[in-house]
């Protein structure tokens, strides 16, 4: 009698013991490079858990293991998200995170684009929907009304800065992210400078867009301002070149007759006051500069020769002239070399 228990104790081990193996084998050993990098992967629509690592930027070691754990695991169809790896995951440790839903989020940077088109193809490379999601949620008015925008005032809303999305976020949760940025922004003390200067938020955004697109240096910044808010006083055209190149979707560069002619309700050469909506996404700073505008009597200003970056400033149309031509014979012998 315990001759045949140990025989049937042997046997139960050693049942358990290549079961344990077994298991080991498909569930818990390592099945993702241990050389690699941490990567993410994104599936942006469902597919098999046998045809996923074809779309997945991590190779996995051994199929066949794969392919039983899924199996027996009931893992058939992998749901669209963003799903991150960790070198050397197991079988069983991939299961989980396929199954967690796909819900990773992106740190995303949104300071280093100037236009919704820019960012709309930004978000659509870096989040579950496309490009043109993006692009047809900027430029929905019945979307952009229940945010108070519509699709002229909408790059109003967006504020430059890094921030942490879920990947599968769409337009509408984009927008209201914004919104609520944007709500942060308007506190009392920039509400009361708007009122002061009797522009409304969207209107200051606007100029502070001008502004940015004048001149990356920050000291000068609320000079341009002022400068742009006196002629705003008297009635003068703004007379922007980054505006009327806007209208034409033209990079920052020369501006030509052609550009100051257009028709585009951009072209501050030919309509009086501020364009429709801003020309970019200014920062903060540019928006205070705004707010706090440096007082003076220039209604002229002219690019600086020697590519500086800085501006010279006037109060006659004669000498702004003179500024004016001094730069652009500087131009001319730069494209001449």
């Amino acid at each position: 009698m315990n001759k045949k228990l140990k025989i049937t104790a042997a046997a139960l081990l050693g049942s358990l013991m290549l079961f344990a193996s077994g298991y080991y084998y498909v569930f818990a050993q390592s099945n993702l490079p241990s050389n690699e990098v941490n990567c993410a992967c994104q599936v942006k629509q469902p597919i098999s858990s046998e045809d996923v690592w074809q779309v997945c930027n991590t190779t996995i070691k051994n199929r066949t293991t794969w392919k039983i754990a899924t199996k027996l695991k009931r893992l058939n169809m992998i749901k669209p998200g963003l799903y991150r790896f960790k070198n050397g995951m197991s079988n069983n440790a991939i299961v989980r995170e396929f199954r967690s839903g796909g819900l990773a989020t992106v740190m995303l940077r949104i300071d280093d684009v100037t236009s919704l088109e820019e960012l709309s193809a930004k978000l659509g490379k870096s989040l579950l929907h496309d490009s043109a999601h993006f692009m047809s949620c900027f430029s929905n008015d019945s979307l952009l009304s229940s945010f108070d925008s519509n699709a002229s005032q909408a790059a109003s809303l967006i504020r430059p800065n890094t921030y942490e999305f879920y990947w599968h976020m769409d337009g509408a949760s984009f927008l209201k992210k914004m919104k609520d940025e944007y709500d942060k922004l308007w506190n009392v003390s920039r509400l009361k400078g708007s009122k002061e200067l009797g522009l409304s938020q969207h209107e200051v955004i606007t100029l502070a867009s001008i502004v940015k697109a004048e001149t990356s240096n920050l000291a000068e910044a609320p000079r341009i301002a002022g400068l742009y808010l006196n002629r705003l006083r008297i009635g003068m055209p703004l007379q922007s070149d980054p505006t009327a190149l806007f209208g034409r979707r033209k990079s920052a560069g020369r501006v030509y007759l052609s550009d100051i002619q257009s028709d585009t309700p951009y072209n501050t050469y030919k309509f009086r006051g501020l364009p429709p909506g801003p020309i970019n996404f200014p920062e903060n700073t540019y928006i205070d500069a705004v707010l706090k505008a440096e007082q003076h009597s220039y209604i002229y200003m002219c690019a600086e020769p020697g590519a500086t970056g800085k501006h010279r400033f006037s109060l006659s149309l004669a000498e702004h002239e003179r500024n004016r031509a001094a730069y652009i014979q500087w131009l001319n012998n730069q494209q001449g070399r």
